[in-house]
């Protein structure tokens, strides 16, 4: 039976706890729409300034408005596993991964992006890395959201065998040091950056299963004694594994410290407490310090001097949330440590020379040293050091200290002094001494054991590699298939010629099987006009939205065209073009906007629609333009004569969150939405009198949320959805929805869109980048 793949969704950085302006938030509130409220409240009159927790949160929004209650609670952590089994158990064709009845079954593929230029362009977020210990060109990494990566050859390629596990989130591995052969996963993702439902704890995050384990190099996996159910809701940071008796591993937990003695068979938990990093002394793995992870400031720092087996607190924190500890052989004495202020910010650095007996304090930060902040100059007062944090030693110099957050420090005297050696941005302005650009938020950093002076960063983008301490960096993320996308576009002029938005890394095209870079920051919503391949359309957050007619030699910010200011919409902001007339295009704001010329001008063809809930989306009927559709989260509205007279829907009303609109190619009065949520019976709902009354056209299909919906023109009524179990479709035929999932992980579809140049049905995934398959009703090949 094919598994389920619980996606983290792995860059959902949600750095929000720390921020000024949860302290508007009930104590423990888990509830949606209290958190959202305090955010808006707080940022109505403020600029967006990276770093501050402004983006994190509209990652975060964009993912649960879709999925929590009418009241705004947050599902089960385990909602998606429990529910596509119990609906496997009343479809049991579906074990075997598909049940569609038609000429040819799907066959997906994966299409990328798995190649980037380097610098601030990245594919993904790396949580960690381990390396073989006799081989140099062999290393892993694991994402939150993609699962393990193994590279045999220093990075130049990767391979992945992790996608069948329950859980394909890593957050640490350990190799054993004299059989590499044997290894260990921590599994779902530590840095509780992934789906916080920001309950103040574990709660929300991409959850772990417990610890892997490969006795045969990472080909199969097996679960220890260690072994959580998703339900359990608990998460681990760390995993070590004793050099000196590789019998002996710690996971540092949310729920304490855990210990094996016999390779993971059983574990006993050994401390109580919220623990995110652990570390031996070099020289006597008698020795093992501890931290642990607090909101409200009292992180601390625990020792152990018999292996693991009983703890003492050594240092209690006082305004530090979260630390981070290095460690040298050369120093083998030496706890060097850096910690977290409540701002997520730099509160300082402290060291222990008596191996962790006691610390004292050799670094304090402010608001000008603060190298937690984003500025090349640490002068800010917050930062993310809750998510992302980082911490090593010169395994050669004790003195050659480094400090990942939001960029990476160094210093060369034992922490005097910093010198900033990577930056997220490349202007001038922010960046000034040119500093090389490497991407954001860094997750782990490490000297590679086997080659001198060579240094590993891992960060939202991928993995980079420094061999002169950093004056210049590699981009070894090449061939990592771990990208979120938001949308897709998809020529029909050109074969194959997708753009597709990311997240963290901007939008991107490919064709002539080459991906290429398009626009920065976060990539959106985005569209291929369908008489001409050159010309494009691309988006920022909030509603920025870009225009080409050269394949982006040159383009323009079409949206500051609508008025000055330019309007401000949802995170995902929609916009289409016309399907009768390529010319004309629009876009959905709190009212919607059409342009005749591509969007050089516009003009507002309705009332405010929605002003407190921007639209999330949009159609316009391809048999008739005067038809046009349009949805907030929670109400659908729709025009019969090109915008003279809105409507709501009422029946439609409070059928909540709409996801997804399509429209029949033949008649504008037949519309298909999408629910998300996780209400049981309604997920997709079909209108035939243009939107004024609805029925249910949801079927069996699993109560988990459909994100998406696309209609093939000249079938009969032939629909695909995107779910986050993956894609089911359903004719006129049919009087239920089937699987349509072979060779596609069971991975969040964000989008779908058909190219009818190659008969493929395209699918953009949060988490696992493009893929495509052919359509329901291609005929198969002929025989050989």
């Amino acid at each position: 039976m094919k598994k389920l793949l619980l996606l983290a969704i792995c860059s959902l950085s949600l750095h929000l706890i720390a921020q000024p302006w949860m302290r508007n938030v009930p104590e423990g509130s888990g509830n949606f729409h209290e958190v959202r409220k305090a955010f808006y409240d707080y940022w109505k009159d403020r600029p967006i300034e990276k770093g501050k927790g402004y983006k994190p949160f509209k990652r975060w929004e964009w993912y649960w408005e879709t999925r929590v209650s009418k009241t705004g609670e947050f599902p089960s952590p385990s909602v998606t596993w429990d529910t596509w089994h119990e609906y496997i158990k009343t479809h049991p064709e579906v074990a075997g991964g598909n049940s569609y009845k038609t000429q040819a079954g799907p066959n997906w593929s994966f299409k990328g992006p798995s190649t980037t230029p380097g610098g601030y362009n990245g594919l993904g977020r790396i949580n960690c890395m381990a390396f073989h210990p006799s081989n140099a060109n062999t290393f892993w990494v694991g994402s939150p959201g993609g699962g393990l990566w193994k590279t045999t050859n220093g990075g130049t390629s990767w391979t992945t065998n992790t996608d069948n596990l329950p859980v394909i989130g890593v957050s640490d591995i350990a190799i054993n040091p004299s059989n590499a052969s044997i290894m260990y996963i921590a599994t779902g993702d530590g840095d509780k950056g992934s789906l916080s439902s920001l309950t103040k704890g574990a709660a929300g995050d991409t959850k772990s299963i417990g610890v892997l384990k490969s006795t045969d190099g990472g080909n199969t996996w097996n679960t220890t004694g260690l072994n959580w159910n998703i339900t359990s809701a608990k998460l681990i940071r760390r995993l070590i594994i004793n050099p000196s008796n590789p019998q002996i591993l710690m996971a540092a937990a949310s729920d304490g410290i855990w210990r094996t003695t016999d390779a993971g068979t059983s574990w006993s938990n050994m401390q109580s407490g919220y623990f995110m990093d652990l570390e031996f002394k070099p020289t006597d793995p008698n020795y093992v310090y501890a931290t642990t992870f607090d909101w409200n400031g009292n992180a601390e720092i625990y020792r152990s001097t018999d292996g693991g087996i009983n703890w003492t607190l050594v240092f209690q924190g006082t305004g530090i949330i979260r630390m981070d500890m290095a460690v040298t052989a050369i120093q083998p004495d030496l706890v060097d440590v850096v910690c977290v202020n409540t701002q997520s910010g730099l509160e300082g650095l402290y060291l222990s020379n008596n191996s962790g007996a006691s610390f004292t304090n050799y670094f304090s930060a402010n608001c000008t040293n603060n190298l937690l902040n984003n500025s090349y100059n640490g002068a800010g007062c917050d930062g993310q050091g809750h998510y992302d944090l980082a911490y090593t030693i010169n395994p050669n110099n004790a003195n050659d200290i480094w400090l990942g957050g939001v960029n990476v420090w160094n210093s060369t005297d034992g922490g005097i002094n910093w010198y900033l050696k990577t930056m997220w941005a490349g202007n001038t302005s922010q960046n000034p001494n040119s500093v090389p650009v490497v991407h954001a938020d860094v997750h782990f950093i490490a000297f590679h054991p086997l080659q001198s002076n060579t240094m590993f960063v891992c960060n939202d983008g991928g993995i980079y590699k420094t061999t002169n301490a950093g004056t210049s960096w590699t981009d070894l993320s090449n061939g990592l298939e771990i990208s979120q996308i938001y949308r897709i576009g998809v020529a029909q002029t050109a074969s194959e010629n997708i753009i597709i938005g990311m997240q963290d890394n901007g939008s991107r095209e490919v064709y002539n099987n080459t991906w290429h870079e398009r626009t920065g920051g976060d990539g959106m919503d985005c569209a291929i006009d369908y008489t001409d391949d050159l010309i494009q359309y691309g988006s920022y957050i909030n509603g920025e939205i870009f225009g080409t007619t050269d394949n982006w030699n040159t383009r323009q910010t079409i949206s500051d065209n609508i008025s000055s200011p330019a309007p401000e919409g949802a995170w995902v902001t929609p916009f289409t073009i016309d399907p009768s007339t390529p010319t004309t295009i629009y876009a959905g704001y709190d009212v919607i906007y059409k342009s005749n010329n591509r969007g050089n001008t516009w003009t507002q063809i309705s009332p405010v629609l929605s002003s407190s809930i921007k639209l999330r989306s949009m159609a316009v009927a391809p048999s008739n333009s005067n038809y046009i559709y349009a949805a907030s989260f929670d109400t659908l509205f729709f025009t019969t004569n090109g915008g003279t007279n809105w409507f709501f829907s009422n029946n439609l009303f409070g059928i909540t969150p709409i996801t997804y609109i399509a429209v029949s190619p033949t008649n504008p009065q037949h519309v298909y939405c999408t629910i998300g949520g996780y209400t049981s019976g309604q997920k997709v709902y079909k209108s035939t009198d243009a939107g004024t009354t609805w029925t249910n056209f949801s079927g069996t299909l699993p109560n988990l949320p459909v994100n998406c919906i696309v209609y093939e023109t000249g079938s009969s009524d032939r629909l695909y959805i995107g779910t986050d179990v993956g894609v089911f479709y359903r004719e006129a035929s049919m009087n239920d929805w089937l699987a349509y999932n072979t060779g596609l992980p069971n991975v969040v579809v964000t989008d779908l869109e058909i190219s009818y140049q190659d008969n493929k049905l395209w699918a953009g995934t949060f988490g696992r980048g493009l893929w495509s398959t052919d359509l329901a009703g291609t005929p198969p090949p002929a025989a050989a």
